[in-house]
């Protein structure tokens, strides 16, 4: 067995055996690990024994067990949030379509999507504190750093100078895909490089350059677009942060310099395709045009949508040059597949992750200055990441692509992350000007003093 597969195996191992024993996070951190890196996708995950391929079963049940047996431990938040309402909502738009479709089965990605909805809701009741949001990301660049290297070192397929398919995670191992994944972290790698304690900073300076050079790699022009959006939200929010905007500015600007030295003349030319009119359209982008259009036509003539996975099948009525084709469009594909109320549910469970974000400033203005800061940088990063990847998803099919639906409740986390360690601060006030035990008084200068029953007093 190769040293890989022995150290993944050893690293789960520990990592379901503390989600039981220790506390659940673990288990949502090892879940989140396995599903970025996608061992049976790996050459070395050809030595996995078998049960490994059920790493979503095991992950999920180890995490479910020790949410139950640490109930207690698990910070005291606990109350439904409005993306996790409207993400069950989603989940039953996809079993509407069951019904409402036209074939009337119970296909693999409504059986995909009810477990990871399982998951993830799993996981905003796990992952309360602001550690967990940090770790989780964290993982989450260190896969990515893995991935980058994969890309690198020559795995997967390339096809016309650019990366095609065959490196990422379980459901997002395409190009543009992959893409979108690395963009979507960048804001993040921002946020740690200027927060981060050395180790962390250490470890984000390592890994930019990588995850750079992988989003070059893959010459996605959707990801490329959806960059650049990203940072234009992000000067647009630079005046509301006051302490920081400096710093931010100038990472920009040297991320900026140092993305154009990884760059070449077939990156630049691939980006050069980008057309407004028709008439300049290469024909992959075409292509693309013509599937939405026959996603809206598919939508005016199935209102109520044709079923998950059947726009492939019904496709080719539209345009038989498009049969067996993809949409290359989240958010047309939900309409064509899960109907008008599907692609209402989504907007606005997107919608809701973005007000939840607000929700996290008003809960941070409470806050001391210095932890107000932290969240007013996080809470900028998670809003730049969304708008990066709600953006490269008109040009991608997530519909049913699994971390889609774990960053749209990445606002959830960070809220119940604020509230807890605002309710933590308030109870360390109360206990603060709460009345001492008998015998007990505070001092002039603020500090407990033991009183003697003849009114000296003494310092303990």
């Amino acid at each position: 067995m190769a040293l890989k597969a022995i150290a993944y195996l050893i690293i789960a191992g520990i990592a379901a055996v503390a989600s039981v024993c220790v506390h659940p996070q673990w288990g949502v951190f090892g879940y989140v690990a396995t599903y970025n890196i996608n061992p049976l996708s790996q050459w070395w995950g050809r030595d996995l024994p078998g049960i490994a391929r059920r790493y979503a079963m095991i992950f999920s049940t180890v995490t479910l067990l020790g949410y139950l047996i640490h109930f207690q431990k698990i910070s005291r938040h606990r109350k439904i949030i409005g993306p996790e309402i409207w993400l069950v909502m989603l989940l039953g738009a996809v079993w509407l379509s069951v019904w409402l479709g036209q074939a009337g089965d119970v296909t693999y990605n409504v059986v995909k999507t009810t477990k990871f909805v399982f998951m993830i809701l799993l996981a905003t009741r796990i992952l309360t504190k602001r550690q967990n949001f940090e770790t989780l990301i964290l993982i989450l660049i260190g896969a990515a750093m893995y991935l980058a290297m994969s890309l690198h070192w020559g795995e997967g397929a390339f096809h016309g100078g650019r990366f095609d398919r065959g490196v990422g995670g379980s459901d997002f191992s395409e190009g543009n895909f992959l893409a979108a994944h690395f963009a979507f972290l960048l804001p993040f790698l921002g946020v740690f490089l200027l927060t981060g304690e050395w180790k962390v900073k250490l470890f984000c300076l390592l890994t930019a350059p990588w995850i750079v050079n992988a989003v070059i790699i893959v010459r996605s022009r959707g990801a490329f677009l959806s960059i650049l959006a990203g940072a234009l939200v992000t000067l647009f929010q630079l005046p509301r942060l006051r302490s920081h905007r400096k710093k931010i500015f100038l990472l920009m600007l040297v991320g900026l310099i140092g993305a154009l030295s990884l760059t070449d003349q077939v990156f630049w030319e691939r980006m050069g395709t980008i057309a407004v009119e028709s008439e300049d359209l290469d024909p992959s982008a075409q292509s693309r045009i013509e599937a939405w259009k026959a996603a809206l036509a598919m939508a005016k003539d199935y209102p109520l949508g044709v079923g998950v996975e059947k726009f492939f099948l019904y496709v080719e009525q539209y345009n038989p040059l498009l049969a067996g084709r993809d949409t290359h469009n989240t958010y047309l594909r939900c309409l064509a597949e899960l109907g008008v109320q599907g692609l209402t549910v989504l907007c606005i469970l997107i919608a809701s992750s973005f007000y939840t974000l607000r929700k996290v400033s008003q809960t941070a203005r409470q806050m001391p200055e210095r932890i107000r800061s932290v969240y007013d940088l996080y809470q900028m990063a998670t809003g730049t990441a969304l708008i990066i990847y709600v953006t490269a998803a008109m040009f991608i099919s997530s519909t049913y692509i699994e971390e889609f639906y774990w960053f749209l409740m990445f606002p959830v986390f960070l809220l119940k992350s604020a509230e807890n360690e605002l309710a933590e601060q308030k109870a360390i006030g109360m206990e603060r000007l709460s009345p001492t035990t008998d015998g007990m008084e505070h001092g002039e200068d603020g500090s407990k003093e033991l009183t003697a029953d003849h009114g000296k007093s003494f310092h303990p």
